[in-house]
């Protein structure tokens, strides 16, 4: 993660002191316009020979590191420019992309200009490639991805997070309480898939990745749709990535059922069983306000209030707003891992 001249250009130039950053990311500063220009490699977006790197690496998560830039910077006009590494436009023209990295990368950087245009923008490759995007989402029809069987259950299998997940959602467990909900009309369950498909649920029709992307668990009270990206013993800055993008996915899919400005996204039919998927279909249009929680037993240190607040100060904030809450792994979970 050593990349001591990102640092000393952070530190010198924006007063943004930072101990680390990744060394697979490039930066440079105009100091006449105040654009500080990121450089993503092309694995890091699903462009690369190599496999495409999840999106939560510290190398990939573009967002996280520009929340923390924005929220400690002493310019108070700085505007941030993404780049890739030697891209050309004619990586993606239209359609459905290469692999589901790249389609989850178009829509982060679509939904990142939108909202946060006042001091984003994307190179003149990155800007034709999001146009494209933009045009292929709203000129076709899109299906979510619903669970197919109830989650992991056996908690020999889960790991760490998958059982600290497991504990939050357990009907025995305090986990509501100390999420700050209680009563008997509180929804809450996990694993909800994030996946989208053009036209049809298939191999060849995915946008995004499917599997194993799922959002870690939900919580839906009265008017409020709650969803959780949960850590532990794993402080990163990735989990800021992590919950943007799963908050807009449930935002347009979900509640709006609608990619830029279309009513063109059908999700597909309920079931009883499956994570409360039915509970969830029929709760969420009813809801008035989504709030993306990032939950952790300790965070990175540069996550703090002030980059909620900049993530927070967003073009959708009446309907999109972001949280933290720390937990105690001893005390408040029962791990026995």
């Amino acid at each position: 993660m050593a990349n001591q001249d990102a640092v000393k250009i952070l530190k010198e130039n924006l007063g943004v002191k930072l101990r680390a950053f990744p060394r697979d990311i490039t930066i440079a500063y105009d100091d006449s316009k105040h654009i500080l220009t990121m450089t993503l490699l092309p694995k890091y977006v699903g462009l690369g020979k190599e496999d495409a790197v999840n999106m939560q690496d510290n190398a990939a998560a573009f967002e996280a590191w520009y929340f923390i830039i924005k929220a400690y910077t002493n310019i108070k006009n700085l505007k941030i420019m993404l780049d890739i590494d030697g891209v050309c436009n004619d990586k993606y023209v239209g359609g459905i992309p290469s692999n589901g990295h790249l389609g989850r990368f178009l829509y982060r950087i679509l939904k990142f200009k939108e909202q946060y245009g006042e001091w984003f923008s994307l190179s003149y490759e990155l800007e034709a490639m999001r146009k494209n995007f933009a045009d292929f989402l709203s000129s076709g029809k899109f299906v979510n991805n619903e669970p197919s069987k109830e989650a992991e259950d056996d908690e020999d299998a889960l790991g760490t997070e998958g059982y600290v997940e497991k504990r939050f959602c357990d009907d025995d467990s305090l986990g509501k309480l100390i999420l700050g909900f209680s009563g008997k009309n509180v929804v809450m369950n996990r694993q909800l898939p994030v996946g989208l498909f053009k036209d049809k649920k298939s191999d060849a029709t995915a946008v995004f990745t499917g599997k194993k992307s799922a959002i870690d668990f939900w919580l839906l009270y009265k008017n409020e749709l709650n969803i959780y990206e949960l850590k532990a013993k794993n402080k990163m800055v990735g989990i800021l990535t992590e919950i943007f993008f799963y908050s807009n996915y449930m935002r347009d899919v979900y509640w709006h059922n609608s990619l830029e400005t279309k009513q063109n996204v059908e999700i597909l039919n309920p079931k009883k069983t499956d994570r409360s998927y039915d509970k969830l279909c029929n709760g969420i249009k009813s809801i008035t306000k989504i709030t993306g929680w990032l939950l952790a037993d300790e965070f990175h240190p540069a996550i703090t209030d002030d980059v909620i607040n900049i993530m927070n100060n967003n073009g959708i904030k009446n309907e999109l707003q972001y949280d933290k809450k720390q937990y105690d792994l001893k005390i408040d979970i029962n791990v026995h891992k």
